[in-house]
């Protein structure tokens, strides 16, 4: 992949532009499929969606996840749905011990004014249907495919780019790293669930990915010594 400019050109890596391309994707999947109840319409879209497939080429999880769900029949379907949807009441929606929540497992001092103030400095607010907390792992996803996107729109701007990666990187390190390692751990120890043993993996190790990629983008974008005035993705 190449970012041409009208200073210079600035070479990075293939890896990276797949990356961006599918990192969107995944934040999604994340998304749905620990912050809803695994209905039919969910499961199903899924299985058939391009986005399984990006997520298994990413991680080892994704592929477990690709492998559970795709090529599967509309009665398969509605018999997963039945399963996890059980599982998901059990593991996920009536277990009080187990919040999907940062304040549940950092081992820091999560203040829900803190991250809602980190949401207000990127200038991002959420509407929250069933009254999630800031720190409930549905919306800290949400929130990175948000920065994600604007990112996106960002191609242009090299400033904006690196604001954005800045961000995305602070809150991977300072939030979502320190409490979902914790969480997936105690998530493979408590079912034996296809699905959420898969988007379990998944997550931990998309996010350790993540991170590693940004910090390449940003290295990238700095390796030469002309400051870029205006990228292009190309």
């Amino acid at each position: 992949m190449t970012i041409s400019s009208s200073v210079r050109t600035l070479e990075v890596p293939e890896v990276c532009h797949r990356w961006l391309e599918n990192r969107g994707t995944i934040y999604q999947l994340l998304t749905e499929f620990l912050g809803h109840w695994p209905t039919l319409s969910l499961v199903a879209h899924w299985s058939r969606s391009s986005g399984i497939g990006k997520a298994a080429e990413l991680t080892r999880g994704g592929r477990e996840l690709m492998q559970y769900l795709s090529g599967r029949s509309p009665e398969e379907l509605v018999r997963i749905c039945e399963q996890e949807g059980a599982e998901y009441r059990r593991l996920l929606q009536h277990s009080k011990q187990r919040p999907l929540a940062e304040s549940r497992y950092s081992p820091y001092s999560c203040r829900a004014q803190d991250l809602s103030d980190f949401y207000a400095s990127a200038g991002t607010a959420f509407k929250k249907v069933s009254g999630e907390p800031d720190d409930h792992i549905a919306i800290e996803l949400e929130f990175m495919t948000i920065l994600h996107d604007r990112m996106l729109n960002s191609a242009y701007c090299e400033d904006s780019m690196l604001r954005l990666i800045d961000i995305q990187k602070k809150f991977l390190e300072e939030h979502l790293l320190t409490w979902i390692p914790a969480m997936c751990r105690e998530l493979n120890a408590s079912t034996i669930s296809p699905l959420y043993l898969a988007v379990s993996r998944l997550l931990e190790e998309f996010l350790e990915y993540d991170l590693s990629m940004l910090r390449t983008w940003k290295q990238s974008c700095l390796a030469a010594d002309e400051p870029v005035r205006e990228v292009v993705l190309v």
